[in-house]
């Protein structure tokens, strides 16, 4: 006889950004670069280490292609990104 198999582990928590009400029943493009907007305008205006700005950097990079992700930071280095940012914050 065949031997018992041993018991499966328990699958980890996969956890996603949860669902913003303004981007339900759409195309999440819009959502994708809006979330990429507020993390680079919190991250501007509260500092690169702030905590604060952690969940919409988790939500865009659970959402944004990372090609586009790679093309939008390029465009910021450049400084041709179809958005003005605030100013960085002065230490």
């Amino acid at each position: 006889m065949s031997e018992p198999k041993p018991p499966r582990e328990i699958d980890p928590a996969y956890k996603t950004c949860l669902q913003d009400a303004r981007y339900h029943n759409q195309n999440a493009s819009k959502w994708c670069f809006a979330s990429f907007v507020d993390y680079k305008k919190c991250q501007r205006l509260l500092g690169e280490q702030s905590d604060c700005c952690t969940q919409l950097k988790k939500i865009y990079k659970a959402i944004c292609p990372n090609a586009w992700v790679t093309r939008w930071e390029e465009q910021l280095v450049e400084g041709n990104f179809p958005v003005d940012l605030p100013e960085k914050k002065k230490k």
